[in-house]
């Protein structure tokens, strides 16, 4: 999903302005996730707006507005993984900017917010130098979920009532289970969960150690600006590397063959062969794959990382690597061919 962030622009304090009494900024952080709504605890939101607001997005919402008071760009993977941290599971539908006079409140964002009574919301205010920034986020709340701890304990059973679990674990094998997930292994966990009708939620989890405080993919490189996709894939991928802190993979021509010969079927529409099969024909062991077409490069690679297939391809610690990018009528697709040479594994 694409999110587009709007930003809407109004008139600025006076200069010498006495200030008035900073905004109550919701916590940016929860050590779980969970959907709570209350009314606003800022007195200048609450007189605009006075309706229930999801606490955890408030709380993202908090952290894109104290980012853009310092001045701080926050794109669409920086915006998820705010809401990550404060606790929210679900996408992000909109986003909205706006800036005031301090203790005023800028109109057509509360109009906004008005427009999608009912959903998700979460209406912030942060003080800068001479405005106070706002922001408006609309969530995407596909169901409920039980209050949730993102840094479990090893072993920890979770209980999901109504729910199928799906994961992938940290050794990349994937897990299914109805009701519960017992995490039975350290590192981290990207946990999917479906009722009768789809997905209702996918997020991490991370088993005996932190949660990072930046997204995996994020901000401009410069590279796709100048039209070099190859490169902007490559750097991409070495920040990954140091995201996740491990040695980069080796790159491995007939990887790369297998990675250009998957995204030509996927781009064709063809069914795709079991990425560890096709790979282990060309003398591999325990390879995966991730294909994702998208507008630009950083899109393509964060939709394989939060997807079920294509996860273990970008977070699993491989010997070798292919990588294939190419232009498409409305932007980019990547594919990614990750496996160990020989019989030992990972």
């Amino acid at each position: 999903m694409l999110w587009w962030l709007v930003l809407a622009c109004a008139t600025t304090g006076g200069p010498g302005a006495k200030r008035p009494p900073q905004p109550r900024v919701p916590s940016l952080h929860s050590p779980n996730y969970v959907h709570v709504e209350s009314l606003p605890r800022d007195g200048v939101v609450a007189r605009s707006w006075n309706h229930p607001v999801d606490e955890s997005l408030a709380g993202a919402a908090g952290a894109v507005a104290i980012a853009l008071s310092e001045r701080r760009v926050v794109d669409a993977q920086a915006l998820r993984w705010r809401a990550i941290l404060a606790g929210y599971p679900w996408p992000i539908r909109e986003a909205r900017f706006a800036t005031a006079p301090f203790d005023e409140a800028p109109a057509e964002l509360v109009a906004t917010a008005t427009a999608n009574l009912g959903q998700d919301i979460g209406l912030v205010r942060a003080r800068g130098r001479e405005v106070d920034h706002w922001v408006l986020l609309v969530g995407a709340r596909l169901g409920t979920l039980p209050s949730t701890p993102r840094e479990p304990v090893l072993g920890q059973i979770l209980p999901f009532p109504d729910l199928h679990v799906f994961a992938v674990a940290p050794n990349g094998a994937p897990v299914s289970a109805p009701g519960e997930l017992i995490v039975d292994q350290p590192g981290e966990w990207l946990v999917q969960l479906r009722d009768n009708a789809g997905p209702v939620a996918t997020f991490p989890m991370y088993v005996g150690e932190r949660t990072r405080q930046t997204p995996p993919f994020s901000g401009v490189l410069g590279a796709e600006e100048a039209g070099d996709l190859d490169e902007e894939l490559l750097l991409r991928m070495d920040a990954l590397d140091r995201w996740y802190d491990r040695p980069a993979a080796d790159r491995d021509p007939a990887l790369d063959a297998a990675a250009r010969g998957r995204l030509r079927g996927f781009l064709s529409g063809q069914p795709l062969p079991a990425a560890e099969t096709q790979l282990a024909a060309a003398g591999f062991f325990g390879g995966t794959s991730g294909e994702c077409r998208a507008r630009t490069v950083v899109d393509c690679l964060d939709g394989i990382w939060w997807s079920l297939s294509g996860h273990d391809a970008l977070a699993g610690s491989w010997g070798s690597i292919g990588l294939a990018v190419q232009t498409t009528t409305d932007g980019v697709a990547v594919a990614v061919a990750v496996a160990d040479r020989g019989a030992l594994g990972r």
